[in-house]
């Protein structure tokens, strides 16, 4: 896609970080934005740097790991806007600790808005971008987390891991099915300035954090202090949109922010190659 004035941009988890930065950089391309995020207060803040821009937009505060709430995101964006031409599904979460340390809860929680969301958000939208018969772009927001490997955080490479393979998956599909016009691209940042280490803050009500032991745990906490310092030393996320746009107008399917991160990818592949056991290829 070269052409960005007057598209409808949809962005899920466009409260804060990665969203925000995505929101600000369609509406200076001319886009209409749809933006999405369970967090109101969020979505105020991003809705006000829209405005101020001059953008046109919509609103929808609501918890997109639920299939309902995605099926309302378009039905907003079809009532608001007429069409979807971009959809950035980049709503995640993180959490720390090995497996066998973290309630069930998490295991749900975290591959519901990390995998279950991306997953809804392609097989409701990619329907309507095929009706339209016009050319339009998928962005998944994954990680770096979803090409290599370290021993902690392990929720969240296994989402991201299994994002990174939809995408590439979806891709596929689309050419083998003639749907040339519809470009999936899949977003792999290293450590970005966000506030992904809040997370606990956007649980929705029926993951909060109970009286669960693991909650005052020590491998808890530590997840969180390690999470803090990687984000908090990371790149400035004003930089993703850009890095993202100019990625769609050269169709790149992988968009890396930090390129370096293709070495220890690779590590990972060539161990797997020649025969090795896993080993750490992503510091956190």
């Amino acid at each position: 896609m070269k052409d960005f004035k007057n598209k409808v941009l949809v962005i899920t988890g466009a409260g804060s970080g990665i969203g925000a930065a995505l929101a600000r950089e369609g509406v200076k391309r001319g886009m209409k934005v749809v933006l999405n995020d369970i967090d109101p207060k969020g979505l105020e803040n991003t809705a006000k740097e829209l405005r101020n821009l001059g953008g046109e937009f919509a609103v929808q505060a609501a918890d997109i790991s639920i299939y309902e709430n995605v099926q309302s995101l378009l039905k907003l964006t079809l009532d608001t806007f007429g069409q979807v031409d971009m959809l950035c599904n980049n709503a995640g979460v993180t959490t720390g600790a090995s497996i066998w340390e973290v309630p069930v809860q998490d295991i749900r929680w975290v591959n519901e808005v990390n995998l279950l969301s991306h997953l809804y958000g392609m097989n409701v939208f990619i329907p309507q971008m095929i009706k339209q018969g016009t050319e339009a772009v998928v962005v998944n927001t994954e990680s770096a987390a979803g090409v290599m490997i370290s021993g902690t955080a392990v929720l969240y490479h296994a989402t991201k891991h299994a994002g990174v393979a939809a995408s590439e998956s979806t891709s596929i599909s689309l050419r083998q099915h003639g749907l040339d016009r519809i470009h999936v691209h899949c977003l792999v940042p290293s450590f970005i300035k966000t506030t992904i280490h809040l997370s606990d803050q956007h649980r929705p009500e029926r993951y909060a954090v109970n009286e669960d032991p693991y909650y005052s745990s020590e491998p808890y906490k530590s997840g969180l202090r390690r999470s803090a310092k990687a984000v908090l030393a990371g790149t400035s996320v004003d930089y993703v949109g850009e890095c993202v746009f100019s990625a769609v107008e050269e169709n790149r399917f992988y968009i890396f922010t930090h390129p370096e991160i293709i070495i220890p990818a690779g590590d990972r592949v060539m161990n797997m190659v020649n025969g090795k056991n896993p080993d750490s290829t992503y510091a956190l």
